[in-house]
């Protein structure tokens, strides 16, 4: 669905070595991983997932690190789609051959720890003087499993609201940037749909769903602590469903599923054929890609009280290697963290580093950056399970019916996909 440039068949160690993921384990192999207790002349290998303009900045972190750090040189293997790069993870895992360190989202890597694929990296930073009170609390909350924190996150991203500020101004629609009830949004988007332009994009997902229920005070699974199974047709959590479904199937102010095959809803917002696209801190990088584009962020509109959900990624660690300890604690530290912020990827996780000026420049899109620090007082989680992977996937196919089949219109029809989607998931649980 993609316009943008990317790999989907090979891992670009870009200025260094390049290895296929078609030999994924054998690939890590020749690329340095293995030991624990790595020589100094192998590379620390580094798996991350991105874009190009994504993963840059990490690349931009390891030369940093390694002018400091010349014994060990860290090497940064970047795949461009998720879904390659936990393939990858898991398949390299198997042979034995696994990086030294992985990014992954809070989301994915319940089910690395309960293969025993994590070393908890909480003792290591904290022998290193990291102190993780200096850290915004929600990520690491989320990373904290069985009493231990088993991943350092890198970032503390919230969902925000992306706007096309020329298209705007065109439609004489104001910035509410103090904020802004669901139904000022839907109006807004109204306004937007105009000729060829569509007025937003909220994709059909749980972790879109989740925050406009949470919201309302509903949930979308039946036990945060503990889940047992979703709670979709719950009565408040299907309402916030149906506002959402109201904005592509009465108000028509979202791209077509036809529109977004040929265009995806990322490259539709930088062309100018999207007036606001739901995303968290991932996607600034991308679009300051685009000189062209006139773009700022506002707060998650709210159908309630004012909520957003977590977006964090963490570094992992293979195995208990104090290279690769160093490398995180380096990464994560005040240093590491002002190479990403400056870059745009991330929300640092971070204090100092993320209400400082290498995050909220105002000179440079978006303009607004305070946005995602504000968000981080109603930040909620979904619930961090072995298989919510498998859930997400599945809702989402689901979701995507009720968004896009015109067959599916009825109250009784939504209550059958949603009951249909709750037999198929409740298992996974």
């Amino acid at each position: 669905m993609s316009l943008r440039p990317s790999s989907f068949s090979m891992l670009a160690v870009r200025g260094a070595l390049a290895c296929s993921l078609l030999v994924a384990a054998t690939a890590l192999a020749a690329c340095g991983s293995g030991d624990d207790d790595g020589g100094p002349g192998e590379p620390l290998v580094v798996q991350v997932s991105g874009e190009p303009e994504e993963t840059a900045i990490y690349e931009a972190i390891a030369a940093a690190y390694n002018a400091q750090e010349p014994d060990r040189a860290v090497e940064i293997v970047a795949v461009a789609r998720k879904d390659d790069h936990l393939a990858l993870l898991q398949t390299s895992f198997a042979a034995g051959q696994a990086p030294e360190v992985y990014l992954i989202n809070y989301r994915e890597y319940a089910s690395f720890v309960e293969r025993g694929a994590v070393a908890p990296v909480g003792d290591l930073l904290a022998e290193r003087g990291v102190d993780l009170a200096d850290y915004y609390p929600a990520p690491v909350e989320a990373f904290t499993r069985d009493g231990e924190l088993q991943c350092m996150p890198q970032n503390a991203s919230s969902l925000v609201v992306y706007v096309n500020t020329a298209l705007f101004a065109q439609r004489g629609v104001e910035l509410p940037f103090a904020g802004w009830t669901f139904e000022e949004f839907r109006a807004a988007a109204q306004r937007l749909t105009f000729d060829h332009v569509d007025g937003v994009y909220v994709e059909p997902s749980l972790i879109r769903l989740a925050p406009f229920a949470w919201s309302l005070g509903g949930e979308i699974v039946d036990d945060p602590t503990k889940p047992t199974g979703l709670t979709l047709n719950d009565p408040t959590t299907r309402s916030a469903l149906e506002a959402l479904i109201d904005l592509q199937r009465v108000d028509r102010v979202m791209p077509t599923e036809e529109e977004l095959v040929s265009q995806d809803a990322e490259s539709r917002f930088v062309t100018g054929k999207l007036a606001m696209i739901l995303s968290s801190r991932k996607s600034t990088p991308y679009f300051r890609e685009n000189p062209d584009l006139q773009f700022d962020v506002l707060p998650m509109p709210r159908m309630g009280e004012p909520v957003s959900i977590l977006h964090s990624d963490a570094y992992c660690l293979s195995s208990a290697d104090d290279d690769a300890a160093d490398f995180i604690a380096y990464a994560t530290g005040s240093e590491g963290q002002r190479i990403a912020a400056l870059g745009g990827r991330t929300v640092p996780s971070l204090r100092a580093v993320a209400e400082s000026g290498a995050f909220l420049n105002p000179t440079r899109a978006p303009a607004h950056s305070e946005v995602f620090i504000d968000a981080l007082e109603g930040m909620r989680a979904v619930p961090v399970v072995e298989n919510w992977p498998q859930i997400e996937d599945l809702a989402e196919e689901y979701l995507t019916r009720l968004w896009y089949d015109t067959d599916a219109v009825e109250p009784g029809d939504v209550d059958a996909v949603l009951s249909e989607l709750d037999a198929r998931t409740r298992e996974l649980f």
